[in-house]
């Protein structure tokens, strides 16, 4: 049995190739284990947009998503400690029957009593040093932390998805300048072969057009691979399965890019790393207002009260220190054994007290304060460091973004010339100067200049969606 030419199996080969080329964009891609449970998207063409509306349920901007929700019940909880915390008390005693010896020796019987009390107590957190206010301002800047982490996910993954998409987009042009570049490859292979059987090509010529049609068909491959990474890239960042979805579009760019001002003063506050540097000076601010606090106000607690004649007693408490303000009420119940005590009998009667205490000298508090303003200073070096990283990295993509613009107009000249080596060479073909092989190459030339300008309005879009990240996200 005869060996069939190499020409025949490249042009095989070539046939298979390019049924993949068209099988990539129309077939879907085979789903991974986590995601067949998720029904894939039908084939159709899929946009920027749809990748964009699916952003809310991505994984990662699901999870920041569920950590402000936490955040914020963390919140109204600490909102609602600031009010009036209320608690009833109650206690029962019981003493069994006993007896008494007089002096002369004469016993006396004491019958059992069962006494108790009923009463209510109220704390609020008065001061804005006490623990509820503390808290709050714990659980608004946890809130605050969560709301940019939120943002940085939205943002991340905003770019992500862009860049995913646009890989694709990229990959689908090349898949298809790679199948024009085949296909004149063969035809030049084709060519080569019928000369060399007329003896007018060398062996060399003839290896020469078998390595262009097989470059032709690496990059068909290469670009095929492209395609396919782009889309399970895509699928891991959105949390679904695409499916045979195509891709497609020109990527979006602004004329001119946004305001540089406005970005760094809005990256100087929002972003998260700045946000958790603000969060961190004011928790140390927090920690050296109590160290100060500890060291100047006394350990004072206060009370008064009034009560008795059996009506029960009311009485307010003040913890100076804690910035904490209580009262309570307390109902006797009456004895079991008849007897009347002397509290309710009693008329009723005003009490008052104070107490506390004053560190006059303590080098360990000393030294503890001393700590406290050492962590200030610190937490505000490190606002600041965060503040100017992001002021560099939003200037720095600035002048990214501008040579990336400069490259698109630099493409669309290139992309102009190669329109206009076209029209030659139609021109020259109809008058007979030129060959249907030039003018397939000037095809391919304006092709490959559409593909080039694509990618570099696709790198100046990304550039200026890096550059809104920067600043903390889009607004």
């Amino acid at each position: 049995m005869s060996r069939p030419p190499p020409s025949l199996l490249l042009l095989g080969l070539s046939l298979a190739l390019l049924g993949g080329a068209a099988q990539a964009q129309t077939s879907p891609a085979p789903p991974s284990s986590a995601q067949t449970s998720a029904a894939p998207i039908d084939s159709r063409l899929y946009t920027l947009a749809d990748a964009y509306a699916g952003l809310a349920q991505a994984p990662s901007v699901t999870r920041a998503a569920l950590s402000v929700q936490v955040a914020a019940q963390n919140l109204a909880a600490s909102r609602a400690a600031l009010g009036l915390t209320v608690n009833v008390t109650g206690s029962a005693n019981y003493a069994g029957p006993t007896s008494t010896t007089a002096a002369d020796g004469t016993a006396t019987a004491v019958g059992g009593t069962l006494s108790g009390s009923a009463g209510a107590n109220v704390t609020l957190g008065l001061l804005p040093w006490s623990s509820a206010q503390s808290g709050l301002r714990t659980a608004e800047r946890s809130l605050a932390q969560a709301q940019a982490n939120l943002r940085e996910a939205q943002a991340t993954t905003r770019l992500n998805a862009a860049q995913a998409y646009w890989t694709a987009a990229l990959a689908g042009q090349d898949i298809t300048l790679a199948g024009r570049t085949l296909a004149q490859r063969q035809r030049q292979l084709t060519v080569v072969q019928a000369q060399q059987a007329a003896g007018n090509a060398t062996a060399e010529t003839l290896l020469s057009a078998q390595a262009g049609v097989q470059a032709a068909q690496a990059s068909l491959a290469q670009a095929q691979a492209s395609l396919d990474g782009a889309r399970r890239s895509l699928e891991a960042v959105l949390g679904i399965p695409l499916g045979g979805v195509t891709f497609a579009g020109d990527a979006p760019v602004a004329e001119e890019a946004p305001d540089l001002a406005a970005l760094v003063a809005r990256a100087r506050t929002a972003r998260s790393e700045v946000v958790s540097a603000q969060n961190a000076l004011a928790s140390a601010q927090d920690a050296l207002a109590t160290e100060e606090r500890d060291t100047r106000l006394p350990d004072l607690n206060a009370s008064v009260g009034y009560g008795g004649a059996g009506l029960g007693t009311v009485a307010a408490t003040l913890n100076l220190k804690q910035g904490t303000l209580g009262g309570s009420y307390t109902l006797p119940l009456g004895s079991s054994s008849g007897s009347t005590s002397a509290a309710s009998s009693g008329s009723a009667r005003l009490t008052a007290s104070i107490s506390g205490s004053y560190t006059i000298f303590s080098p360990a508090q000393q030294a503890q304060r001393s700590a406290a303003a050492a962590a200030v200073t610190q937490a505000e070096l490190a606002l600041t460091v965060a503040q100017q990283n992001a002021e560099l990295d939003v200037r720095t993509r600035a002048a990214t973004l501008q040579t990336n613009l400069a490259a698109v107009q630099s493409r669309q000249s290139a992309l102009t010339l190669a329109a206009q080596s076209l029209d030659t060479a139609r021109a020259r073909l109809a008058a007979g100067t030129a060959t249907a092989d030039d003018v397939a190459s000037a095809e391919l030339a304006v092709a490959q200049a559409e593909r080039d300008l694509l990618s570099a309005r696709i790198t100046a879009a990304l550039s200026q969606t890096a550059l809104l990240n920067a600043a903390g996200g889009s607004q």
